[in-house]
């Protein structure tokens, strides 16, 4: 399968934002479900994930989670979650809002992420970011932490620090929120189908499979379309 043929799924989202890590189980259960379907298969699937912040004013320490929610809910936030939490369930995973530790601030995550992207690894660093927050309910502003998390897919120590201890990538990932933010995206996830199609929300996983058999048909055109003879008779 040639680079033409790769579907390019751009998915805006945060690190902290739940509906942003149950929207990325759909998306792989949807990709999982089109090895049913001839139209397009799991390996002709690109995906990029880009940043945002939910709130970019929280500070690099982060905040204990029980009093930031309840500055903005109110004491009884938890049952404000309730709904999320069971989504979150009917897709395998196990949230639990009355455990988080702290709010975080994501930017230096989203730096992170941006240089994994070059690295090859992005999927892979920002599944780890989210299941270590929503899941293990670690504290992704520890040093530490993230030096244990990153050295997992072959980051030694140094590199580690030296991102998080440094604003390499920081004009990147400003960049990178600024343009999603002109092209009006106000809320996350946020998912874009080859440049195209564009889709907010946590959709449920057949939406995700009929958009992706959609453009991988139209994709089929085109390259069909292209296999032609020119009037000069180079491509015969």
């Amino acid at each position: 399968m040639n680079k033409k043929s790769i579907i390019r799924i751009d998915v805006v989202s945060d690190v902290v934002c739940p509906w942003c890590y149950i929207g990325k189980r759909r998306l792989e259960k949807a990709i999982e479900g089109t090895q049913l379907s001839d139209s397009v298969q799991v390996k002709d699937v690109e995906i990029i994930y880009r940043a945002y912040q939910l709130d970019p004013s929280v500070p690099n320490k982060g905040i204990y989670f029980q009093t930031y929610m309840e500055n903005r809910f109110g004491t009884g936030f938890v049952s404000k979650f309730q709904q999320v939490e069971q989504a979150a369930q009917t897709e395998g995973l196990n949230f639990d809002f009355s455990s988080l530790p702290k709010a975080i601030n994501t930017f230096t995550l989203h730096r992170i992420l941006m240089i994994a992207l070059k690295d090859g690894i992005q999927s892979e660093i920002k599944e780890a970011f989210m299941k270590a927050y929503f899941i293990n309910k670690q504290d992704l502003t520890q040093e530490n932490v993230l030096v244990e998390l990153l050295e997992k897919y072959g980051w030694a120590a140094e590199k580690t620090l030296g991102i998080i201890n440094s604003d390499v990538a920081t004009d990147e990932v400003k960049e990178e929120m600024n343009y999603y933010r002109q092209l009006g995206v106000t809320g996350v996830p946020y998912f874009i189908f080859n440049q195209k199609y564009a889709v907010s929300g946590a959709q449920p996983a057949e939406v995700f499979m009929e958009i992706l058999e959609k453009v991988s048909k139209e994709m089929a055109v085109e390259m069909e379309e292209g296999q032609v003879c020119d009037v000069e008779g180079e491509n015969c």
